[in-house]
């Protein structure tokens, strides 16, 4: 979305993706067209504010119509109002990249342990001394919780001088779908114009008590639209959705059929493609919809996680803030949109 803080982030992403792209880890990187659309006229026309705030947030939009995309493009069939080619876009392959950061890390001469269960932190005269694991004690003087979902259980389970406070994180449910090889080119992402900004987005995902459940409110979508992506491959992904849920609690399956239905409603070309997969997945969200980057009360213990729907272009920078902060600051970064302490309660 528009968001200020939102285009700094992606900026700032893509200023590391382009250098991590020069290592010896291949990765899809690379520039990419992105048309935003609305399906009827009503919403095309509120779609010009919004395009207006991008313009504000430095972002070059182009509003075209929704014959000229018919016109233009026939094979892809677009039945929608009209849309706004997005100045600058880029498209990421978060697997590749994920393990081009891993090798980075190693050549720098960090060791990684991966399948290894961390079951408490431990701190002592209000320092961490290191973390409990299945397989023993690891010493650490820094330890960074950036364990999602999951932040929330390790915060809980910090023995010596916590239990520390816990944050507003909830289950962000998201369902993708794979789609094979497209049988024409597609040069841009195309995304609906409904999905909110962050802030919004944040509002819609908090879940509380047991009423909740009761109402099977967790089974609510709080966005759905259409989100396709091209790959370097030819094949593409598409989405979007997203829900409040429980992190272990799975609703909301027919959420992959809905979202082909709206595809096929406003782009019937897509009707070809083979879909090789249909998957959920669950994003860490908090009630802001931002990410969060700072100390805790205990000293050498910090946070970072809650990048929810904006994930792959928001950590990289957000956690590079934060080492800056850890190395010549006091572990807060100067953001104070990204800090913890901006949750009630977090600094008791």
């Amino acid at each position: 979305g528009p968001q200020t803080q939102v285009v700094e982030m992606l900026d700032a992403c893509t200023a590391i993706y382009e250098e991590l792209s020069q290592g010896a880890v291949p990765f899809e990187f690379s520039a990419i067209g992105h048309l935003l659309i609305s399906e009827d006229e009503a919403s095309f026309e509120a779609a010009g504010t919004v395009a207006d705030r991008y313009r504000a947030a430095g972002v070059a939009m182009e509003k075209v119509t929704g014959a000229e995309l018919a016109r233009d493009h026939p094979r892809i069939g677009f039945k929608v109002a009209g849309g706004y080619s997005v100045g600058r876009a880029w498209t990421l392959e978060p697997m590749g990249a994920t393990h081009a950061f891993a090798h980075a890390a190693r050549e720098a001469g960090a060791a990684i342990r991966t399948g290894l269960r961390v079951a408490q932190i431990f701190s002592k005269g209000g320092k961490v001394q290191g973390v409990l694991t299945d397989q023993g004690i690891i010493s650490a003087d820094l330890v960074f919780i950036a364990n999602g979902l999951w932040m929330s259980d390790l915060l809980r389970r910090t023995v010596g001088d916590g239990p520390l406070p816990s944050l507003p994180f909830t289950a962000g449910r998201g369902w993708l779908i794979q789609l094979g090889k497209l049988d024409f080119e597609l040069p841009w992402i195309v995304e609906e114009l409904t999905w909110p900004d962050q802030e919004e987005l944040g509002k819609r995902m908090s879940l509380a008590g047991l009423a909740d459940v009761a109402e099977q409110r967790d089974d609510q979508p709080a966005v759905e639209a259409i989100c396709l992506n091209p790959m370097r491959g030819g094949d593409a992904r598409l989405g979007a959705s997203v829900q409040p849920a429980f992190r272990d609690l799975v609703r909301n399956t027919d959420m992959a059929s809905r979202i082909a239905s709206r595809t096929l409603r406003m782009l019937p070309g897509l009707g070809s493609p083979r879909v090789s997969n249909v998957y959920p997945g669950n994003r860490p969200m908090l009630s802001d919809g931002l990410p969060v980057a700072g100390k805790t009360a205990i000293e050498g213990l910090f946070v970072h996680g809650g990048m929810g729907s904006i994930g792959m272009h928001a950590a990289p920078a957000t956690a590079r803030r934060l080492v800056d902060a850890v190395l010549s600051g006091d572990g807060n970064p100067t953001q104070q949109w990204l800090r913890p302490d901006r949750f009630p309660g977090w600094g008791r």
